[in-house]
């Protein structure tokens, strides 16, 4: 019949291998996924560029009366077409930078920008597409809808396009008409990209003055703009693609940077749980390791805490007792324990038999049973008392 304790020490050092066979399991599956997914470019991919161009701005200033503005068109409501640009403008900026583009705006505040310093800013920036954004006037306030204008006939994909996806965010749900696209040669003369004017709707038109005002109204047109400049650039969905896996390849880029989208953090897998259980192992095996070797350990210990004591007492200039007898065996702690651990490698080896390991337990087990025996009664005399 096995010795419980030694039953225990296989089920000990059996756990380690189980353990270990589990962690291995699943971690195949892991490797296998991280090898099948496709690996991130080595260089950062360079984002594709959009000039945004919100239409008009500036204000009156007594101080300055030489400083130029243009309000653009003030709607029956009081809205004025200058704000409005450049609110829609901004929700756009937001959106596709959400898409790992980078956007240009040609104005960021109420101020007066011209012409050729608006265009020359998307061609500094290398701007691919160029969008300015309006709002439409005429004398009859019944005339409404959205128009796209482009300046030439290689632009006029990009505004067939942009119209396409105007008509379809906004014609059903706020019933605004779509008036296709018109050509108009003098606007943007010196783009270097495909360049349109989206002429979003009619302030002059009371319904679709108040439109404006409406979050939703602007949300939906800044979406429809948005979409409409993907449909003409599909590579911005590959290449957001492309910048997502490199950010989440190397977690240096910061989404303050323009055209960037924050990095991915790595997602939990089966790569924690395996690493979690070959921790468990290691502890495991540690376990197993103390319980098989406990003879040859405690000598050690013994011989390290005599080693500390000696140094400290040198140290601290006391003297270290050299017969302190122990309360549970009686065996002397002190200098004598230096001997005893110091013959941890002999008892080591006597160890190694089990019948000499029980003769000497034994023998341990009578010793503490003599001595805890009472002892025969001695002879007393009075002058034993007279102590005190």
């Amino acid at each position: 019949m096995r010795h419980r304790a030694t039953h225990l020490l296989h089920i000990l050092l059996r756990a380690p291998v189980a353990a270990l066979t589990a962690a291995v399991t699943l971690a195949l599956p892991v490797h296998a996924q991280g090898t099948a997914a496709p690996s991130p470019p080595a260089t950062r991919p360079a984002p594709f560029v959009v000039a945004l161009d919100p239409g008009h701005g500036g204000s009156p200033d007594n101080t300055r009366p030489d400083q130029l503005f243009d309000p653009g068109v003030i709607g029956p409501n009081g809205v004025q077409e200058k704000d409005v640009t450049l609110d829609v403008a901004k929700r756009l900026a937001t959106l596709l930078r959400s898409d790992a583009v980078k956007v240009v705006l040609t104005r960021t505040d109420d101020s007066y920008v011209d012409i050729g310093p608006r265009m020359q800013t998307a061609i500094d920036a290398g701007a691919q597409l160029f969008v300015s954004v309006h709002f439409n006037s005429f004398t009859d306030p019944t005339t409404g809808g959205t128009l796209i204008l482009y300046p030439s006939d290689d632009a006029l994909a990009f505004a067939q396009t942009m119209s396409d996806a105007l008509a379809g965010a906004l014609l059903q749900r706020f019933s605004l008409a779509n008036d296709g696209v018109q050509s108009k040669p003098d606007l943007w003369v010196h783009a270097t990209m495909p360049a349109i004017t989206v002429e979003a709707a009619y302030l002059t038109n009371p319904r679709e003055a108040d439109l404006v005002k409406s979050n939703a109204f602007l949300d939906a047109l800044a979406g429809a703009i948005r979409d409409g400049v993907e449909k003409q650039a599909p590579q911005i969905a590959t290449l957001k693609a492309q910048i997502l896996a490199w950010n989440a390849a190397h977690h240096s880029v910061t989404s303050t940077q323009p055209g960037t989208v924050p990095a991915v953090a790595p997602q939990a897998d089966g790569g924690t749980t395996a690493g979690a259980l070959l921790r468990w192992v290691i502890v495991l095996a540690l376990i197993a390791a103390a319980v098989r070797w406990r003879r040859r350990l405690v000598p050690v210990l013994r011989w390290t805490w005599a080693a500390g004591w000696s140094a400290a007492s040198a140290a601290s200039g006391h003297k270290q007792p050299q017969h302190r007898r122990s309360r549970r065996g009686g065996r002397a702690v002190g200098t004598h324990t230096l001997t005893l651990a110091t013959s941890w490698k002999s008892d080591s080896a006597i160890s190694r038999s089990a019948p000499a390991h029980r003769r000497r337990r034994n023998a341990r087990r009578r010793a503490v049973l003599q001595r805890a025996a009472p002892q025969a009664p001695t002879r007393r005399s009075v002058y034993d008392e007279l102590w005190f």
